[in-house]
């Protein structure tokens, strides 16, 4: 097991914030990051990332499948979020992380001239995206070459074991003035009495914050261009009876209480240009 220090200040003073599945998270005393400690190891992590199994107490199935709920809400979020910016422009995009390709899918219908590749570790959600003719696969972005208008990394960050060592590769992947869409939780400043749960521990390792992903993003050389943010739990009448099902579901944890909280604008979509060198 690897027992790291905070990965956004460097200190190695930390709290105790709350338990699940057999993992710990820690709160940073100097900058408020969340973070699984101890790490699991990096063999670990890999073959769950590749199989869509994380071990614990229990084990956490992450595969999932297609969802076309998604796309319609991605359209909207990327309308919000350039305008008219991106419409008639041929753009190269990464999608990091893509999974079954739901954000893909909404890009070609946002902008039908962008050219949008897929990066997954997943087999599982590789063969799926791939049946829907999408151009998904799984590559070593360390030794990788191809330079992009733009890259995204939707609910990727908090998988991340050190996220400032992977969005300074982002930087070197993008064109110049290239940018960069993360979407993560503005969770870290939230008591433990608040935070939304499960945390499906060990899958996401860390929970941040819009001020820690200003700073890092910062330190890895890009410029905030804009921040948005949106209720973490839709509310739909579809939701409401999906979550009371999975009340009397064995294995299942049902979010039915968070639907039943005002809401909170805890799913953060930051635009970020990579500074010119």
């Amino acid at each position: 097991m690897i027992t790291p220090a905070c990965y956004c200040c460097g200190s190695s003073q930390n709290e105790f914030y709350v338990s699940e599945n057999g993992f710990t998270l820690v709160k940073c005393s100097a900058c408020g990051l969340l973070y699984v400690w101890p790490l699991p190891s990096n063999a670990e992590r890999d073959e769950a990332v590749r199989l869509g199994v994380h071990r614990g107490e229990q084990d956490i199935r992450v595969t999932g499948s297609f969802s076309k709920r998604r796309v319609e809400p991605y359209l909207k979020i990327l309308g919000d979020l350039y305008g008219e910016e991106l419409q008639g422009r041929r753009l190269s995009w990464l999608d990091i992380g893509c999974g079954h390709g739901e954000f893909m899918v909404a890009l070609r219908k946002f902008n039908p001239r962008t050219q949008i590749r897929g990066l997954e570790p997943n087999v599982y959600k590789q063969k799926a995206a791939q049946k829907r003719n999408l151009d998904v696969s799984f590559f070593d972005i360390g030794s990788h070459r191809q330079r992009y208008d733009m890259l995204s990394l939707l609910n990727v960050y908090s998988h991340l074991p050190d996220p400032p060592s992977f969005l300074v590769r982002c930087r070197e992947l993008l064109a110049p003035e290239g940018e960069l869409l993360i979407e993560t939780g503005d969770t870290a400043s939230l008591p433990p009495s608040e935070i939304i749960r499960p945390l499906w521990l060990p899958d996401h390792l860390s929970f941040g914050s819009q001020q820690i992903l200003e700073r890092i993003l910062a330190r890895c050389g890009f410029d905030i261009i804009s921040v948005r943010k949106y209720p973490f739990v839709q509310r739909s009448v579809y939701s409401f009876v999906k979550e009371s099902i999975k009340l009397v579901v064995p294995q299942k944890r049902s979010r039915l209480r968070q639907l039943m909280r005002p809401p909170m604008l805890t799913d953060m979509y930051i635009r970020a240009r990579a500074r010119a060198s």
